[in-house]
């Protein structure tokens, strides 16, 4: 009970901090716009929810629903062919983002070494999931020689340690990375360099 109430006090805290940061306000470029308001930021009644929320039910979420919701609509967005998720899951978000592109091509990794073997086998990585895994790193390092212009990383927990801190902040500033968003529960990594770089901070 004691740790609930700590966790909506910080939660209330972070939201306070990053309130200007809402909907989009100060937001000049249209594709980070659009993103943040017709993907981040959308609350339609999606077919696929109904279905999905019954499904968690019979697992163990380890992720909020509106995260879930989030992988769901980038998705359906982006459309991608290639989908790889890494980390700790109970196929719950990997079944999020499926519904989201019933053409993508899906593919679970549980540990380094099934990584390596998997992301083997794809020449271009449309949507890159690194879910709560110790090996973030080596997931972002497998993946980043496997993008395209159209290729998405939604980065989980990017702000669980000083470490993924720290970390998260060198993926931004990286010169192979376009357009970031720090969502505080999760990042997203873009990589059409076509788009002049930039990175937003949202309250998600």
């Amino acid at each position: 009970m004691r740790q609930t109430i700590i966790q909506f006090l910080k939660r209330i805290c972070i939201r306070c901090r990053r309130i200007r940061h809402r909907r989009g306000h100060g937001v000049h470029s249209p594709f980070a716009f659009s993103l943040l308001t017709d993907v981040v930021y959308e609350h339609l009644p999606y077919y696929a929810y109904r279905e999905l929320r019954l499904l968690e039910s019979s697992l163990h979420r380890h992720y909020p629903r509106r995260v879930c919701r989030l992988l769901f609509r980038l998705a359906n967005r982006f459309q991608p062919r290639q989908v790889v998720e890494v980390g700790v899951s109970d196929g719950l978000t990997l079944r999020y983002l499926s519904a989201g592109c019933s053409r993508a091509v899906c593919a679970a990794v549980a540990d380094e070494e099934l990584l390596q073997h998997k992301l083997d086998g794809h020449q271009q990585i449309d949507l890159l999931h690194i879910a709560r895994t110790g090996h973030y790193r080596e997931a972002f390092d497998y993946g980043i020689v496997r993008v395209g212009e159209r290729t998405l990383f939604v980065i989980e927990g990017i702000y669980d340690s000083r470490e993924k801190r720290e970390w998260w902040q060198q993926v931004v500033a990286d010169e192979r990375t376009g357009v970031t968003f720090d969502l505080y529960d999760v990042g997203l990594v873009f990589f059409d360099h076509t788009k002049n770089k930039q990175h937003y901070v949202v309250d998600f």
